[in-house]
């Protein structure tokens, strides 16, 4: 050993989070639109046209999918009837699902965790719930449902992951962790 130094006992320090699902959160209600084109010609106009008048009229987007004849989205349910309203003034055709919300399972390193995905889509199938759009990010798994599927969904979800409730939140629609 060299002069001067000496050994000290002293805890492990670990700069890791703990791996696994940790929390669940619930968004306030939504609405998914499929927003089809009406001339099968000039998609990727048509598809920006749709993406402009949302901006221009200030409504917020997630979830954004682009569909083979035009796009699929979610806003915030308040804006749902100004959306739909806009869009089949430019003669876009629009399908309209109300009461959805996004339950988002968190767990640090999401993409290494081998089976949760999985388990997310099993436990939502054995409880008899569509899945209307799924996306995944470093930290969660996103799911749009059906909003009054939501207690059932979160429950299972607790159980399959050894949750307690107090894992669970409620966030505006916009609120991102």
């Amino acid at each position: 050993m060299h002069e001067g130094w000496a050994i000290v006992q002293g805890e492990r320090v670990s700069f890791e989070r703990d791996r696994g699902v940790s929390a669940i959160t619930v968004s306030r209600e939504a609405t998914y639109l499929f927003v089809r084109a009406p001339h099968a010609e000039n998609l990727t106009i048509q598809r920006q046209q749709i993406l402009d008048r949302m901006r221009d009229a200030a409504i917020p987007l997630f979830l954004i999918k682009i569909q083979r004849n035009g796009l699929s989205f979610a806003v915030d349910s308040e804006h749902a009837a100004r959306a739909c309203e806009l869009l089949e003034q430019e003669g876009f055709r629009v399908t309209v699902k109300p009461r959805r919300v996004m339950v988002s399972i968190f767990a640090q390193n999401m993409r290494e965790l081998h089976g949760v995905f999985a388990k997310i889509a099993e436990v939502l199938y054995e409880a008899g719930v569509a899945i209307e759009q799924m996306s995944d990010a470093h930290n969660r798994i996103t799911c749009l449902i059906e909003a009054e599927r939501a207690p059932l969904v979160v429950e299972r979800l607790c159980e399959a992951f050894g949750l307690s409730p107090q894992n669970i939140q409620r966030l505006p629609v916009g609120e991102r962790e």
